[in-house]
């Protein structure tokens, strides 16, 4: 019997602790805290561009276009482009802002095989990182 008044006392309390906190409004505006002045939700879209063929000792680009909200993204937080083999990170490389939100990678692999190029991109407090395999011949 003191278990279930012990238990109904708890549910009771909790029910109570639970709708004086419903009560207490929240002001929106202050929720944004990096642009108090916009209440835009900001999507973050990376489209990684890999080149078709790619051949030991010949430079190639990587691309990373940039949008967020349909828009191009010229002024990204940061952008690095990370090389790695099998489980092994060979490199991770930061590139700045080309043109029409495009960051360039321009890279050459100096062994044949099989590798995975990761855009790590980080703009408006979110971060992506899209990949693409590739196979050096």
């Amino acid at each position: 019997m003191k278990i279930k008044v012990g238990f109904m006392s708890l549910i009771l309390l909790s029910g109570l602790t639970l709708a004086a906190c419903s009560d207490e409004e929240m002001d929106h505006s202050e929720m944004n805290h990096d642009n108090p002045s916009s209440d835009e939700v900001r999507s973050l879209e990376v489209d990684l561009q890999a080149p078709e063929s790619i051949k030991s000792g010949e430079e190639v680009q990587f691309v990373a276009h940039v949008t967020s909200n349909e828009e191009d993204v010229t002024d990204a937080d940061s952008v690095m482009f990370e090389i790695i083999s099998g489980e092994e990170s060979l490199d991770m490389i930061e590139v700045d802002h080309s043109e029409n939100g495009e960051y360039v990678l321009d890279y050459t692999f100096d062994e044949a095989g099989d590798y995975k190029v990761i855009s790590h991109v980080d703009a408006f407090s979110l971060h992506t990182m899209p990949e693409e395999f590739v196979t050096v011949e």
